[in-house]
Order: C-alpha cells, then sequence, then structure tokens
C-alpha cells in the first residue's frame, strides 16, 4: 500500500505521531479486521495522547521545577501533622481557579519543597501553567534586571502564569527593590492568580525577611486573604536519613 500521501497529508495538519505509526496501524488494522469506527477511534486517542504528552512536557520545561516529585512520593507517617485529605484537597485544584494561596512553613527539611513541587506537578498534569523560583534566585534576578533597566519585565513575567511557586522565602533577607518587585507581582495575583509559598520562618518574623515591617504586613494581607496554611512540625527529613545510616550530627552525639 502506498501511504506516502496519506503521511503527507496527515504531516500538513500537525498529525505528525499518526503520520509516523499510520503504516503499523494500517496493518494491525487489516490483519485482525477491525471495523473503521474502531481504527478512527484508535488513531484519534493516539494522536491526543501524544499531543497531551508534548504540551505537559513544554508546560514542565517552562515552570523551571527543580526537580519532579509526587505526592505519591510523600512520607506522612513521618510528618503526622500535615493533614493528607487538606493536601489532597490542594490536589483537586479549586485553589488555582479561585485564585487562592498555598502557605507552607515549617523547619528546614519537614518537606515544604518536596509538597509544592507535588502541588505544582498535579497543575501541570490539570493543563495549568506555572512557575518555579527559589526567594534567593529571584532576588538575583531582581539585581540584574534593575542593572538592564528590565525589571518591568521581572513583574510580568511573574505575574503571567496561573500559578506562581516561591521556595524558601527566610532563608535571605531581600533588599528593598526585590522586595518591593514581589509586593507588586502578589498585588497584581491579588484574588486572581494563585501561589504556592514555601518559608522556613513565622509570619511574625517576615518584617526581618523583608526588611520593612509595613511592608511584610501588606504582603502578608494579599497573600494570607485567600489562602491555606500548612504548619509543618517534626524532624527533618535529611536528618532521619543520616540517622539510618548511623550519622549523627554533632550537637547530637555531644547529648
Amino acid at each position: 500500500m502506498n501511504t506516502d500521501l496519506l503521511v503527507e497529508h496527515l504531516q500538513q495538519i500537525g498529525w505528525h505521531y499518526t503520520a509516523d505509526q499510520i503504516d503499523g496501524l494500517l496493518e494491525d488494522a487489516s490483519k485482525n479486521n477491525v471495523p473503521y469506527s474502531d481504527f478512527l477511534i484508535t488513531v484519534l486517542s493516539q494522536e491526543i495522547e501524544q499531543k497531551e504528552k508534548l504540551a505537559l512536557e513544554k508546560r514542565i520545561k517552562k515552570a523551571k521545577l527543580p526537580y519532579i516529585k509526587s505526592i505519591h512520593d510523600f512520607d506522612f507517617s513521618f510528618q503526622p501533622s500535615i493533614d493528607e485529605r487538606r493536601v489532597k484537597e490542594v490536589l483537586s485544584g479549586r485553589y488555582i481557579h479561585n485564585g487562592e494561596n498555598i502557605l507552607l512553613l515549617g523547619p528546614p527539611g519537614v518537606g515544604k519543597t518536596h509538597l509544592a513541587i507535588s502541588m505544582a506537578f498535579e497543575a501541570l498534569t490539570q493543563g495549568h501553567q506555572a512557575l518555579f523560583i527559589t526567594a534567593n534566585d529571584f532576588i538575583a534576578e531582581c539585581q540584574k534586571a534593575e542593572k538592564q533597566g528590565l525589571i518591568q519585565r521581572i513583574i510580568k513575567r511573574y505575574s503571567r502564569p496561573e500559578l506562581f511557586i516561591m521556595d524558601e522565602i527566610g532563608y535571605f533577607a531581600f533588599d528593598e527593590l526585590s522586595a518591593h518587585t514581589l509586593f507588586q507581582i502578589i498585588s497584581r495575583r491579588y484574588e486572581y492568580g494563585a501561589m504556592i509559598i514555601t518559608s522556613n520562618k513565622s509570619y511574625v518574623e517576615w518584617g526581618k525577611i523583608f526588611g520593612d515591617e509595613i511592608l511584610a504586613t501588606a504582603i502578608l494581607d494579599r497573600l494570607i486573604h485567600h489562602s491555606t496554611t500548612f504548619n509543618i512540625k517534626g524532624e527533618s527529613y535529611r536528618l532521619k536519613e543520616k540517622k539510618k545510616a548511623g550519622i549523627q550530627p554533632a550537637s547530637i552525639r555531644g547529648n
């Protein structure tokens, strides 16, 4: 069977996966005497599945997640302070449609970043656009953009996606520029663009993080107004793995 013209037409309409597979699909259909309607369903289903796969890969790449983690990899038994049912409610994605925020607070190593990435990945699989950055990288981007006269581009970039994830607020102090830039982004996203924020500091300490109590209050006012907060308490996962390996930090060995 000469399928050259068929392949050409499939490529013209952007069905590149089907074009590559058409010889095998036709051979299997002929061999198994597949009805025309079933053959068409198979072709359409495979093409749609491939397009969705490629679209997801594109969204993941644009999101700039540092790695991929699923919620199935999270050990809820190790962190009983986290209500698994509340996490699964977040994974439904309703907070994105409602422009709400997810705030993950707790000491280092308790799984905040894992949860944030898992929630972001689930949003990506649901078809949403997302963008991830650590607070420290954001500060550096703002400083670089200011020198180039491109600070408005930073504001637009992080105001645009349906979901914005900022990780590790609290490890490094914001300077005046980055603090006010983040405030503008949060203000633009307020009540329409969802955010996931992780921090190792309680809210009362955010004034020190941003170097301005009034600005910190304004930021928190907008973040908390429509939000779900997870206060995570417990031992560090990394410390747990060290203990398993028989390695104890100096502060523990001395006690």
